[in-house]
C-alpha cells in the first residue's frame, strides 16, 4: 500500500512540479532566443569584428564585401573610442569619418598616443605600482593601407571574373580581409583607451620603447 501511495505521489509530482518546471525553462530559452540575441547596430568595434569574422567563416564569396564593410566600421569606431575620451577633441574631429584623419587628430592631440603604453595604478602613499592595463596604438601606415584597400573593395568593379570562385581577385580579397581582421581584433582585445587614463593622478602611463 505504501509503495502504491509513493507511486501516486511521484506521478502527481511529475505533473505538478516537473512538467511546469520544464515548461518554464522552455519559455526562458525561447525568450532568450527571440529577444536576448537579436542582432543590432552598436557603437562597439567588437560587434563589427565579430560579424566580419562570422561572414568570413561562412565562406560565401557573395558576402565578402559585407565583411569589408564591417571592418571599415570597426576601424573607424576603434579610433573614435580613443577620441571620445579626449577632452580636447573637437566636434569636427569626432564627426570625421575617415579613420586615417581621425588617427592623425588623435596623434595631434597627444603624440605619445602613437606608442605602446603600460598603465599602472599607483598608490601615492606607499609608492606601490600595479599594472592595470595596456594601451596598444593603431599603426598609422597599417591603417592607411587597410583603409585604402577597404575603400577600393566597397566600390563597384568592372571587368573582373567575379563569378569564378578560384579567381585571383577572390583569393587576394579573402587573404586581405583575414589579415585585416586579425590585426584589428588583436589591437582591440584587452586594449585600454589612451585618454581614459592619461592625466589621471592615480594612474601612470609608461611608454614602451
Amino acid at each position: 500500500m505504501k509503495k502504491f501511495a509513493k507511486a501516486v505521489v511521484g506521478l502527481l509530482l511529475i505533473f505538478v512540479v516537473h512538467v511546469p518546471r520544464l515548461i518554464f525553462l522552455a519559455l526562458l530559452v525561447s525568450y532568450a532566443a527571440v529577444f536576448a540575441n537579436r542582432p543590432t547596430l552598436t557603437a562597439s568595434p567588437a560587434e563589427h569584428i565579430k560579424r566580419a569574422r562570422k561572414i568570413l567563416r561562412r565562406g560565401r564569396l557573395s558576402e565578402l564585401l559585407y565583411a569589408a564593410l564591417e571592418l571599415r566600421f570597426a576601424l573607424e569606431r576603434m579610433v573614435q573610442r580613443d577620441l571620445v575620451f579626449a577632452e580636447m577633441a573637437s566636434n569636427r574631429m569626432l564627426r570625421e569619418c575617415d579613420p586615417v584623419k581621425k588617427l592623425a587628430n588623435l596623434h595631434r592631440l597627444a603624440p605619445d598616443a602613437a606608442f605602446v603604453h603600460e598603465i599602472y595604478l599607483v598608490n601615492k602613499a606607499t609608492g606601490e605600482r600595479l599594472k592595470w592595463a595596456e594601451y596598444k596604438p593603431l599603426d598609422k601606415a597599417r591603417v592607411t593601407a587597410i583603409q585604402g584597400r577597404l575603400g577600393d573593395l566597397l566600390h563597384p568593379k568592372d571587368g573582373l571574373f567575379l563569378g569564378i570562385p578560384d579567381d585571383l581577385w577572390y583569393i587576394k580579397t579573402r587573404s586581405f580581409l583575414a589579415e585585416a581582421l586579425n590585426y584589428l581584433s588583436g589591437i582591440y582585445k584587452d586594449n585600454a583607451p589612451f585618454f581614459a587614463y592619461e592625466g589621471l593622478e592615480q594612474f601612470e602611463l609608461v611608454k614602451v620603447e
